[in-house]
């Protein structure tokens, strides 16, 4: 990065004027920002979707949104450092540099992310555009972050709660659009285990919101991070004098020219070692030497001419006050410490089993069960006569629907199976005694592949079936 090339106005500004400036910046470039930061958002988005759906667990696509925040910020800090130095990428230019902005310590910085980064956005361009690691970044971090990491802890923090409040007003928005009835007995929590639509509803409102905010971060950051250098390195003095030198070059040679030879014989300049003078320049205390200093000091100082000889002023007070304080702070941690042994009792008492509920309703076999009739008096007599003439008559489908029926209702009605209308053949065939399971299991396989494979069963396969339907209903 030169500051030569910059394309804002340096000059020194206070932290929340930066950040501002950040968000001007955006303004500005904010086409060039959003098409692919949307594009990796949506990436990210599809993949945390595809494996929260194939788990049933809404709240693993929305720990993965969060887990790759710093994903999305390094597209967007990659469009903005580019276009604050004056080269303003198209969405097609910056996938295809996405080494650049990928292989930044993205990997080992996601392994890590469950460490609060509270500064995030303000320390990013130390790693991505400067290139530091280890030790070296640590350092440069200790010495930006100097006076101004305070205010990028609360970037953070403010964006944070501007997030959470469009992330539940969008929640809250969708609800009214919706009846009353529609949100009764919801559970936040339970939604985003379960798999309710309520869960996903509250997972594409936190994406959105993510999606719209976060370039809003990073640019107020490395907005911050830009005053940062400038007020340390000089870059808006540095800027100044290159466009005067643009300005008047010519002139400022010729002068310097003269004075150079008018001052300095060539015999003195050849006895001056370069080294020697910068060594002597920076033996001087004001250059190696920076130090950082904090005290407390009275508003109105206490006038010592008022005071007699010996005599101190009573701060006994002070020890009043600190012990105060101490008890308050003591009270109100007990209160919290009860509070969430309450809340971990309830939330246990919740996963406790319950008791005995309400005596459960008599079996009532169902009418009817996969479309077919069970009632008995809707069946023939003797269904196994009545299956072997339909299929002598060429009629196999009707022959083996009836076999079918015929073993459904005595199953539900003289064996006392409790069949429901919500059970699949294969639940069927799990609650059938075992002694009679084979004969279930071959009847059931010839009417699947005849009824949904649309496969013609053979006649001896009908007929053998109707020989052993007698077995089936008198075994």
């Amino acid at each position: 990065m030169q500051p030569a090339d910059i394309a804002i106005a340096l000059r020194r500004r206070s932290p929340w004027e930066a950040m501002d400036l950040g968000l001007s910046m955006l303004q500005r470039w904010w086409r060039l920002v959003y098409l692919p930061h949307l594009i990796v958002a949506a990436l990210i988005g599809a993949a945390a979707f595809g494996a929260a759906w194939a788990l049933g667990r809404p709240w693993v696509a929305l720990a993965a949104i969060w887990w790759l925040k710093p994903l999305n910020d390094r597209v967007v800090l990659h469009v903005l450092s580019r276009a604050v130095f004056g080269e303003r990428q198209g969405t097609r230019a910056v996938f295809a540099q996405a080494g650049q902005w990928l292989r930044t310590g993205l990997l080992p910085y996601l392994l890590f992310r469950w460490w609060p980064d509270m500064a995030r956005s303000f320390y990013l361009p130390v790693r991505q555009l400067e290139g530091q690691r280890y030790s070296q970044a640590r350092a440069r971090k200790s010495q930006l972050g100097r006076r101004v990491h305070g205010y990028a802890v609360w970037l953070t923090l403010v964006c944070m709660h501007f997030e959470l409040v469009l992330y539940w007003s969008l929640g809250l928005g969708v609800e009214l659009l919706l009846p009353a009835t529609a949100s009764e007995g919801r559970d936040f929590f339970e939604s985003l285990q379960t798999g309710e639509v309520w869960g996903w509803a509250d997972v594409m409102a936190y994406a959105f919101a993510v999606a719209l905010l976060e370039p809003f971060y990073v640019a107020a950051g490395f907005a911050l991070y830009l005053n940062r250098r400038s007020v340390l390195e000089g870059w808006d003095i540095e800027v100044a004098l290159r466009r005067i030198a643009e300005r008047h070059a010519a002139a400022v040679a010729a002068v310097l020219m003269v004075v150079f030879v008018a001052f300095n014989p060539a015999d003195a300049l050849a006895q001056k070692d370069p080294r020697q003078e910068i060594a002597e320049v920076l033996k001087a205390p004001e250059f190696p030497h920076q130090r950082d200093t904090t005290e407390w000091r009275w508003r109105k100082p206490w006038d010592l001419k008022d005071r007699e000889p010996g005599e101190q002023r009573d701060l006994s007070w002070l020890g009043a006050l600190g012990q105060a304080l101490a008890d308050g702070v003591r009270v109100l941690f007990w209160v919290a410490a009860a509070a969430l042994l309450a809340y971990a009792l309830w939330w246990a008492a919740r996963l406790l089993p319950r008791g005995a509920g309400p005596a459960s309703e008599p079996y009532r076999p169902p009418e009817s069960l996969f479309g077919m009739e069970l009632a008995p008096e809707k069946l023939p007599a003797d269904v196994a006569a009545a299956a072997a003439a339909l299929a002598a008559e060429g009629k196999l489908r009707e022959a083996l629907g009836l076999l079918y029926r015929g073993a459904l209702s005595d199953l539900v009605h003289r064996q006392g199976v409790m069949l429901l209308a919500s059970h699949t053949e294969g639940e069927v065939l799990s609650l059938v005694p075992g002694e009679k399971r084979n004969y279930m299991k071959d009847l059931v396989d010839l009417w699947r592949h005849c009824a949904y494979g649309r496969l013609k069963p053979g006649r001896a396969q009908v007929d053998a079936l109707a020989q052993g339907y007698r077995g089936f209903v008198t075994g």
